[in-house]
């Protein structure tokens, strides 16, 4: 179960980010809704700890995974809001590269790539392809390790149209069925009804309901 506590954040004396607690069970879904620059990235940044919290905690299971990197590279998937590919490597070389970030080994998994349409760009330079190719990238880096907690920032926008009902299913149907525990971030109404059983919004950093 991932629990979070009291998160909060501010930038120059300006707080973005109200306290925010929420404790989501395995096998479910929270959304995230409010308009841009209403607090959403800064949460998902901060439960995957691109950023610092000013206050709070991160739970998984009853204890603390601030700072923990075993966590981080085993347990916890992140898909950012605009893609961080390195783009002078292709594709397998990108997805290796995190594999080893993330203390696995062995061949890449067939079925994420399958799932994403990935073995064709395998020996593409990712700085070639376009954005919905990359962004097929960067969830399936985020899917490797077959992480237990999921973070999805806007990860439908910009996918190309005939995979954003594949990873609609494959969420609905075979991750959140095994256990995953997955937040997803939109501005579509129709994906967060129906993958979510919680939906919180948030506006100007607080959270509204």
């Amino acid at each position: 179960m991932l629990e979070v506590r009291g998160l909060c954040k501010s930038y120059g004396g300006r707080q973005v980010l109200c306290p925010v607690s929420f404790v989501l069970p395995p096998g479910q879904c929270l959304g995230l809704a409010g308009h841009n620059g209403s607090g959403k990235s800064t949460l998902l940044r901060l439960i995957a700890q691109i950023e610092k919290p000013d206050g709070g905690d991160v739970l998984y299971e009853g204890r603390s995974v601030l700072g923990n990197r075993q966590f981080l590279r085993k347990m916890l998937g992140y898909v950012p809001q605009s893609t961080e590919l390195a783009r002078e490597l292709t594709v397998k070389q990108q997805l290796r590269l995190w594999q080893a970030a993330c203390g696995l080994s062995g061949p890449l998994p067939g079925d994420i790539l399958d799932l994403l349409g990935l073995e064709p760009l395998m020996k593409s330079p990712i700085r070639t392809l376009s954005g919905g190719m990359a962004q097929r990238v960067s969830i399936a880096m985020a899917l490797l390790s077959r992480p237990r907690v999921l973070l999805m920032d806007e990860a439908a926008s910009g996918l190309d149209g005939g995979y954003v009902p594949k990873l609609l299913d494959w969420l609905e149907s075979t991750y959140l069925p095994g256990g995953g525990s997955l937040i997803w971030c939109s501005h579509h109404p129709e994906e967060l009804s129906r993958l979510c059983g919680a939906v919180l919004t948030l506006e100007n950093g607080t959270l509204i309901s």
